[in-house]
């Protein structure tokens, strides 16, 4: 467990498509217990637009940004919950990275180039969820047509992949600025939940690796990969 005080770190959590702040309450308790300040944010996953849930969540990072409590905000995002953030990060009314209080970010299986089961969903439920017309693998939808402000700012981020997740194909995480990647033995709805997690998200958070004790030649064959 590492242990430097992180008392004015802030951990903002988010969870994915059809989930709730219990998705993320494992891994928000956890993160808490070594010392982080953390906020788990929750938004009404249907019924609504990814671009209507980011405008909400830039807001709130701005706020937080400018609040004289935090030292450093830290981003998890689960699924869809990632992809909001890169898009609220992409909002152009705020200059997130003057603050300097940027730390780094990890996605939790966020399917930065669609998922599959969005695109056979949304024919049938899209009207009750327009976000899943919007995470397709369709070269031409949103989430492919999303910018990728995380270099422009400068801000550290990892991709962790789920061995058992038949939502997002692996090569469907991709995203150019990857730090680290790592994959856990799990699936995709309970990423939260595993200590396998809990353990490579505390470590990025606080070393940049997930795996500090990794070759560094092999993490980046892993990057590279994806």
């Amino acid at each position: 467990m590492l242990t430097n005080n992180k008392s004015r770190e802030i951990v903002l959590l988010i969870h994915g498509l059809f989930g709730s702040k219990l998705d993320m309450w494992p891994l928000q308790r956890r993160l808490a217990q070594t010392g982080y300040q953390t906020h788990n944010w929750s938004y009404r996953s249907v019924g609504k637009r990814i671009e209507e849930h980011a405008d909400r969540l830039a807001t709130f990072l701005g706020e937080t940004l400018n609040n004289d409590s935090c030292d450093r905000l830290h981003l998890v995002g689960h699924s869809m919950g990632g992809i909001i953030l890169r898009a609220a990060l992409s909002d152009e009314r705020f200059d997130f990275r003057s603050s300097g209080k940027l730390g780094r970010l990890v996605m939790l299986a966020s399917p930065n180039r669609g998922s599959h089961v969005a695109t056979k969903l949304a024919p049938y439920f899209g009207w009750v969820s327009p976000s899943l017309e919007q995470l397709s693998d369709a070269t031409n939808s949103y989430v492919n047509r999303l910018p990728n402000p995380l270099a422009t700012l400068g801000l550290e981020f990892g991709i962790v992949e789920a061995s058992k997740d038949r939502v997002i194909y692996p090569n469907a995480l991709k995203l150019g600025g990857c730090a680290q990647y790592a994959r856990i033995d799990g699936h995709h709805g309970l990423m939260s939940w595993y200590p396998q997690t809990f353990r490579v998200v505390e470590s990025f958070l606080q070393t940049g690796q997930f795996y500090p004790e990794r070759d560094h030649a092999a993490s980046n064959r892993m990057v590279a990969d994806i």
